[in-house]
């Protein structure tokens, strides 16, 4: 049978007019699905950046608060620091002097104050947790980003020069005196229970008759100056954290 007014079959036997709508109504979902795509990911975009603000705004607060007391820390440092560089120059002062001079001055207390175990120890936990952990890409304030990165670099050097100055003293500076001073009597400001007068009765002396002990002295305060103008630079990158996370 022939069609009337030669309209054609559709493949598959749809009519072309119904075809066409289908296509249209295909389309429009198509549409739609991407349009809800987009709308999904720019919620889930939206969402992901408020929390990534958030964290960062703890991240921030956390770092505020280690570095408020890491001003007190390196302030007790450097306080520490000036006491054995104070200790040393009274030291180097009585080199030449006599017997009668030095028997006015507690060598053995000022050698224990020259020796003091000093560390340094900073509240770091924050800092080292975004670092391990990646979450240093949330800092977005280029700021903060930059004075960390020079707050690692001073670490290191800072480092370095407070192990050289360690180098110094358990090498060189301390088996000189071994035979010279008695340790046991300077350790007796600390009220370790091992000290005490020393049976030996060293003879301090000679000691501050030599030239060599005079050098090691002025080496040993060298070393800690050095250390001392870093922790300057230390405390005032620490200002400067703690204004850029308030």
């Amino acid at each position: 049978m022939e069609n009337k007014k030669g309209s054609a079959d559709w493949p598959g036997g749809l009519p072309a007019g119904k075809a066409g709508r289908y296509l249209k109504y295909a389309i429009g979902e198509i549409i739609l699905v991407v349009i809800g795509i987009l709308i999904a990911l720019q919620i889930n975009t939206w969402n992901q950046n408020r929390i990534d603000r958030n964290e960062e705004k703890e991240i921030i607060a956390k770092l505020h608060k280690d570095f408020k007391e890491n001003k007190m820390i390196i302030q007790g440092f450097i306080q520490t620091n000036k006491d054995e560089m104070n200790a040393q120059m009274v030291l180097m002062d009585l080199i030449g002097a006599s017997g009668e001079e030095l028997s006015k001055y507690n060598l053995d207390s000022l050698f224990y104050v020259s020796f003091g175990a000093n560390e340094l120890a900073f509240a770091d936990n924050t800092l080292k947790n975004i670092m391990q952990s990646g979450q240093l890409t949330l800092l977005k304030n280029e700021e903060i980003n930059v004075l960390l990165y020079k707050w690692n670099v001073l670490s290191e050097i800072r480092k370095i020069r407070m192990e050289k100055l360690d180098t110094w003293v358990n090498d060189k500076f301390i088996p000189y005196l071994l035979s010279k001073i008695s340790f046991k009597q300077m350790d007796v400001a600390d009220n370790l229970p091992w000290s005490g007068k020393s049976k030996v009765k060293p003879e301090y002396y000679p000691l501050f008759q030599e030239v060599e002990f005079e050098n090691f002295l002025d080496n040993n305060l060298w070393f800690h100056q050095q250390i001392l103008e870093r922790c300057d630079e230390t405390e005032m990158l620490i200002d400067e954290i703690i204004n850029a996370t308030k």
